[in-house]
Formats: structure tokens, sequence, C-alpha cells
């Protein structure tokens, strides 16, 4: 959760009012990134909300995943899946927010 604020806040800076790059936003939470091709190139509510939860997430996953080689195995595989989306956000998948 303390992770959250840390990403969140260059985030919204690099969005400009709207007019910005987003580059910290593709970087910080791709997957938000990458579903405002659903809701007609548009940050949303919802998707605010999901970005908000990603970290949290990321850390109930590790949480649940114990400690030792399993914790390993999911910290990289959380971690191969964001540097995946965010490669994809960077990409030109997301045309208006490049």
């Amino acid at each position: 959760m303390l992770i959250t604020p840390m990403a969140a806040v260059p985030a919204v800076w690099s969005a400009g009012g709207g007019h910005g790059h987003y580059e910290f936003a593709r970087l910080f939470f791709p997957y938000t990134m990458l579903l405002t091709r659903l809701t007609d190139d548009g940050i949303t509510l919802p998707l605010i909300l999901l970005a908000l939860l990603q970290f949290p997430l990321y850390g109930a996953v590790l949480g649940a995943a114990g400690s030792g080689a399993r914790a390993a195995v999911a910290a990289v595989l959380l971690l191969v899946a964001h540097a995946v989306a965010a490669a994809i956000c960077f990409s030109g998948a997301i045309p208006n927010f490049s």
C-alpha cells in the first residue's frame, strides 16, 4: 500500500491534465492503461480504482505465496507480467496515451 502513492503521483503528473505523455502511468499501471481500449480511450473511475488496487493486489499475491521458492516464483511471474504489459503500453498499442 505504501508503493501506490509513490507510483500514483508521478503517473498523474505525467498525464498533464489529459495532455501529457503518460509515461509513468504506462510504466506503473500498464493494465489500467491497456484497459482504456475498452472504454473509448478514457481513464474512467473503475480503471482508476483498479490502478489504486494494483500494488496491494501484488502484495496479496506475494503474501498468499508464502515464503521461499513459492514466493520467489510468484515475484518473478508478477514482474514478468507487469514488464510485458508495460512493454505493450510503450509499443503503440494505446495510441491516445503515447
